[in-house]
């Protein structure tokens, strides 16, 4: 069975190509914009695999205060964060949670992604 992905990404340039790029690595992707728009979808899921969100969102919420919420919510989804923001990187080493430096390829957002899914999630 395929596994799922949450993408929140704001950028909608950025947004397309992780979903066109991770659909090639057979992955189902659900794109949402922002942090709200985040929550709305994961509500009509029993079971998301791995939450690929920007830390820096467009709306009021950020990838770290998202990721807690749905890890709350659907324990034993396992998270992602990037970013281009190198300091960011630091956030999420203090938080334990892996962290995708933009800009990235194609082969580095993949192996990122595998990683991320074969990683025993956290318990909390």
């Amino acid at each position: 069975m395929a596994q799922t992905a949450l993408l929140v990404e704001d950028n909608s340039i950025v947004r397309n190509f992780i979903v066109a790029s991770l659909e090639r690595e057979n992955l189902i992707v659900l794109p949402a914009c922002g942090g709200a728009e985040a929550f709305e979808i994961i509500g009509t899921r029993l079971k998301v695999d791995l939450l690929l969100t920007d830390v820096n969102l467009g709306d009021s919420m950020n990838g770290f205060e998202v990721a807690k919420r749905i890890m709350e919510e659907k324990p034993g989804t396992k998270v992602l964060l990037m970013s281009g923001y190198p300091e960011k990187e630091l956030l999420a080493a203090k938080e334990k949670l892996p962290f995708l430096r933009k800009p990235f390829t194609l082969a580095i957002l993949t192996k990122a992604v595998r990683e991320a899914l074969s990683k025993i999630p956290a318990q909390s």
